[in-house]
């Protein structure tokens, strides 16, 4: 493989572990992992690095997830009110309904029948 080649796959390969748990890179770093030696060294040269960003990335990440945890509590909340309040006017559709029709029986019964006769 020629310098180009090998420093161009050097930094494909650094750049997609450098996204992996210790745990993972400890996996690939050993040398009966089955990985190419240019993996493996990438692997070491990741875990003797500082790995801040890593856990910058990490913490961000675990940040991200507990907001949008929290957003979506709050949407359930907002959407269980919306539906509270659905109900109550179904309920007060229905009861208002249930009104007009005992009027209109009573009357049908005691005005309308009475003139029949």
């Amino acid at each position: 493989m020629s310098q180009s080649n090998q420093s161009n796959e050097y930094s494909r390969l650094f750049e997609k572990y450098n996204k992996m748990s210790n745990e993972e890179l400890s996996e690939i770093a050993k040398p009966e992992s089955g990985y190419t030696e240019l993996a493996v060294k990438v692997a070491s040269d990741i875990l003797k690095s500082d790995r801040t960003e890593y856990y910058k990335n990490l913490k961000h990440e675990q940040q991200v997830a507990e907001q949008k945890q929290q957003i979506d509590k709050d949407e359930i909340l907002i959407n269980m009110s919306r539906d509270i309040h659905s109900i109550k006017n179904m309920l007060l559709f229905f009861v208002i309904l249930t009104v007009l029709g005992l009027l209109f029986g009573c009357y049908t019964v005691f005005v309308t029948i009475p003139n029949l006769f």
